[in-house]
């Protein structure tokens, strides 16, 4: 492992278990940005635009992957690959200020049952007492059952605090392991749970041993319960230019409340104006939006 440039030894490590590499059309000015995607490096970009010692991790390799850290290494996120047999994800984005968003994605890759031990023994090496490690988006398909549960059971007992950011069976697997922190969208709530709405879906996210959950609701705002609260947490009105990355900013303060000892409520509205200004398509969000 090399985290290229830097004498400091991350504190939080963001792995996005999906990465992609994306081209994003802009349809007012033609204007083509490529962009090293994914939500655990989306997030690990806000940290490290706030001073946050982080690493941002993905499992791929090969000539996109290449191009991917390029992308990643002009942000200045220090960047670690694990080398796995499947290529990275490519992505396409027409981008419309004022209108709805239209992405397309190639497949998901495939990683063998070989690179996921491969991947569970990096973890395991690298994370230390202290550590947070944030879990970010999709995954790659092909885990063995249980996988992800075991992972991060196995890495709270080493006393690392975990934060998963998902959908699906990865996120049931964290919700049955008791992950740390549970935050994720309320479609993806609705769609893991199984339960409608808010009301249904926001219990369920809560595993034995979890701190709190957190699920964001866009244009309204967040909910979350945490440590047995409730909490909801309106999001202020602004004009949204591109809400891509915004959900990923949440993570990022939620990571940034815990590390500067804010209590809950400053750091979910901290979380849901950061969001808000996100949305207003302006790149990374600055630390002055932060509010005491």
């Amino acid at each position: 492992m090399s985290l290229r440039g830097s004498p400091i030894r991350p504190r939080v490590w963001c792995f996005t278990p999906n990465p992609v590499l994306e081209k994003k059309i802009c349809a007012t000015s033609g204007r083509v940005i490529w962009c090293a995607g994914g939500k655990g490096h989306n997030t690990a970009a806000q940290l490290h635009a706030w001073g946050v010692p982080v690493c941002s991790v993905i499992a791929c390799r090969g000539e996109t992957a290449r191009h991917w850290r390029e992308e990643a290494d002009v942000e200045g996120v220090k960047t670690v690959e694990i080398s796995v047999e499947a290529p990275m994800r490519r992505g396409w984005a027409w981008v419309h200020e004022g209108h709805e968003r239209m992405d397309f994605f190639i497949s998901d890759p495939k990683i063998n049952p070989r690179d996921w031990v491969r991947i569970r023994n990096f973890w395991k090496r690298v994370l230390r007492k202290g550590d947070r490690w944030v879990i970010a988006g999709s995954s790659a398909t092909g885990w063995p059952r249980g996988w992800w549960k075991k992972l991060i059971l196995d890495l709270q007992k080493k006393g690392v605090t975990v934060l998963v950011d998902s959908r699906g069976a990865l996120l049931q697997e964290a919700i049955q392991a008791g992950a740390d922190w549970i935050k994720c969208n309320l479609q993806e709530a609705v769609g893991t749970t199984g339960k409608k709405g808010i009301a249904g879906s926001l219990p369920n996210l809560l595993g034995e041993g979890t701190t709190g959950a957190v699920v964001t609701m866009g244009k309204h705002g967040l909910e979350a319960i945490v440590n047995g609260t409730r909490l909801f947490i309106p999001a202020p009105k602004v004009k949204v230019k591109d809400p891509t990355g915004s959900g990923d900013v949440v993570t990022a303060v939620l990571i940034h409340g815990e590390i500067r000892g804010w209590t809950m409520e400053r750091t979910l509205r901290n979380a849901t104006r950061a969001g808000a200004w996100k949305a207003r398509g302006i790149g990374n969000v600055a630390k002055s939006v932060l509010r005491g």
